[in-house]
């Protein structure tokens, strides 16, 4: 799991948002280790991307670390983002990913996704609908094509490159999720929240696919 990050200081660590993720973790199964020294990725039989402000390239060594061992990433919000960058890295590693996020992503010119007054006064507020597709992963941790979840983003994905599909949307065509498009590597990235549902079925499905993985 990444540590949160921001322009000041690139390892400080956000114990609000990180306590979040690992309340959802199952604590008899998993052991969560905020990633601050890249020589513990090889303890690491998956790894976590949070939400955040900032994208650093650091980042991307480790995704590039997961892919090349096959161990199964989910990325949140930021985490998403993340992953739509390195689907275009994969293709060309000499790409400058400062470049590649112009690209790849798109700043909102509205709210429709990032409602601040709903996040303080009314989480449920911040909730709206997607559509899910079939096939995917995501529809097979919460089983259904149609649900609402904790939007709280101001940019989106425009791109992913043809190693990654979207998995579902929003009622205004916004990406919410992409996975890698081959069996062999286990990579979901959501740009919503899941973590903020007390009925989590995504993290919790992510992380039983892990521990069948590794038996």
């Amino acid at each position: 799991m990444p540590t949160i990050r921001n322009k000041e200081n690139k390892y400080i660590e956000s114990y609000e948002y990180l306590t979040r993720y690992i309340k959802c973790l199952p604590s008899d199964e998993v052991i969560a280790i905020p990633i601050v020294d890249f020589n513990a990725l090889s303890i690491c039989d998956a790894f976590l991307l949070p939400g955040g402000d900032v994208i650093e390239k650091e980042v991307f060594q480790l995704l590039e670390y997961a892919y090349q061992n096959k161990k199964p990433v989910l990325g949140i919000c930021l985490g998403m983002q993340e992953l739509a960058i390195f689907s275009s890295l994969m293709k060309n590693k000499e790409q400058d990913y400062q470049e590649l996020e112009k690209m790849n992503l798109k700043t909102l010119e509205d709210d429709t996704h990032y409602k601040l007054k709903e996040k303080i006064g009314n989480l449920e507020g911040a909730k709206h609908q997607i559509f899910i597709e079939p096939t995917s992963h995501l529809f097979k941790y919460i089983q259904k094509q149609i649900t609402n979840v904790y939007s709280f983003h101001h940019d989106i994905v425009i791109h992913i490159d043809k190693t990654f599909k979207v998995t579902s949307f929003a009622n205004d065509g916004v990406l919410e999720s992409i996975e890698f498009n081959n069996d062999d590597w286990l990579a979901i990235g959501v740009q919503f929240h899941p973590e903020l549902d007390e009925n989590d079925l995504i993290i919790k499905g992510f992380i039983d696919d892990v521990i069948k993985s590794l038996n």
